[in-house]
């Protein structure tokens, strides 16, 4: 029968799928027993990843030739990483079966599974240019295609936000909601989208227009 190994190709996963399976594998080796001494080293994987999901993010707001360049690069040397850390994973487990799975990493000749996005976090509501309107930001999520966004100012009876029908947006930064009016407090949530599903929605956060 012939070993089993985990997958050690990645270049040419798609950028969204590609993403998850790294933050999938990350989240899997890190504290796992059965990798105490992972090659490379996960800090240096989350760094590639951190700079790998900014310059995509980057790119995929309508980037220029050198934007698009550098995510490429960007992808390039993190999937150098993953490859020497899939070769670390297939070393320890030398064929079992629950160690790969343990690592997060899919099996050789299977494809990685899109699982739908996180929910966003850190959400901000900052002042911009004029009065009257805000500047909504949040971490992106490196697994998300478009993000739903809700906008209210009204509240019913018992204190409950009312919420209207979602707009769309493909950033995470320079949501630029206005006009608005001053002295009101409006409330935000925000949710991710991708092929395979929604994120919950966020906690709302909330500020008044001045």
């Amino acid at each position: 029968m012939k070993k089993r190994t985990a997958r050690s190709g990645f270049k040419n996963m798609r950028d969204t799928e590609f993403l998850n399976l790294v933050g999938t594998t990350i989240a899997a080796v890190d504290g796992n027993a059965r990798f105490p001494m992972p090659e490379p080293a996960l800090t240096d994987v989350q760094d590639a990843y951190d700079d790998y999901r900014t310059k995509l993010e980057i790119a995929s707001r309508q980037g220029s030739p050198l934007d698009k360049s550098e995510k490429r690069d960007a992808k390039l040397h993190l999937a150098g990483l993953m490859k020497r850390l899939a070769f670390y994973v297939n070393t320890v487990a030398d064929g079992d079966l629950s160690t790969i799975l343990s690592s997060g990493l899919p099996l050789a000749g299977l494809p990685a599974k899109l699982l739908p996005p996180g929910i966003p976090e850190r959400l901000r509501l900052l002042d911009y240019l004029q009065s009257g309107q805000f500047n909504f930001v949040f971490e992106p999520v490196g697994t998300s295609w478009l993000f739903e966004i809700c906008l209210s100012r009204e509240k019913d009876a018992d204190g409950n936000i009312v919420w209207p029908e979602p707009f769309t947006s493909r950033r995470a930064k320079g949501n630029i909601l206005a006009p608005l009016e001053v002295g009101v407090r409006y409330y935000v949530r925000v949710r991710a989208r991708n092929g395979a599903g929604v994120s919950d929605w966020s906690e709302p956060v909330s500020q008044l227009v001045r």
